[in-house]
């Protein structure tokens, strides 16, 4: 079988997981590990694979060399999944998850409108009538402009309170179809799902790939208002 670890787009797909935020330059490219091992993480969602020919790609983060962050601690709770023969308990096929995707309908955001207050005329300052002098006007805080209502940002976003769930774990909208953008990259169709016991962490691997994904999931109680929840089924090992 062809591995997609040889597809065209593989190390692009890998470095989707990676960190984008400036400051955080130890997750900001994949890690690469003495024993092969490769880890790239944006502290919400880690993949998690062997290639010892990784660490000669440019870009990469060389933790033996006292670079990147040790996603080992993380990661090697799971050993007995990506070092031993534990086995998935189903398999999901991720177009039942791009159908959901495909019903949803974003809600647009929106930010505050202003207008000139009309105190101060928006110049912010008010004069006193005893003697004169220039105050900051009470109306706006010396800002010159006050709210009016909320108009459109022409940015759209995923409904609040809804959620994906596999087996007992929940996921944001945002962070499944993130996921589900860095797998098209290679043609990615079915994970398979691990038990974590742990409802604030999903395990998943790719088929016959030995490339592992974990999630951080979303804590969602019986007191949460739960507007819709899209339950993805698996079919059983």
């Amino acid at each position: 079988m062809n591995s997609i670890k040889n597809h065209q787009n593989f190390e692009k797909m890998v470095r989707q997981f990676s960190s984008n935020d400036y400051f955080r330059e130890p997750i900001s490219k994949p890690i690469c590990y003495s024993n092969g091992w490769v880890a790239s993480t944006n502290s919400r969602k880690l993949i998690w694979f062997n290639d010892p020919e990784f660490i000669k790609k440019e870009n990469i983060l060389d933790y033996e060399k006292g670079n990147g962050a040790n996603a080992v601690a993380i990661i090697e709770k799971y050993s007995n999944i990506y070092q031993g023969d534990r086995q998935p308990i189903g398999r999901i096929n991720l177009d039942k998850v791009r159908e959901v995707f495909s019903e949803i309908q974003k809600e647009p955001e929106y930010e505050d409108k202003y207008k000139d207050c009309d105190h101060c005329d928006g110049v912010g300052t008010v004069e006193c009538d005893c003697c004169g002098h220039e105050n900051e006007c009470e109306e706006c805080n010396g800002e010159g402009t006050i709210v009016c209502g909320e108009e459109e940002t022409g940015y759209y976003k995923f409904p609040l309170s809804h959620y994906i769930k596999i087996d007992d774990n929940h996921f944001s909208l945002v962070e499944f179809s993130e996921i589900i953008e860095y797998f098209d990259l290679v043609g990615v169709n079915e994970l398979d799902v691990y038990v974590t016991n742990d409802s604030m962490k999903a395990f998943f691997g790719i088929p016959n790939e030995r490339i592992y994904i974990l999630i951080m999931g979303v804590m969602v109680s019986d007191s949460d208002e739960v507007q819709k929840l899209y339950n993805i089924p698996y079919l059983l090992s």
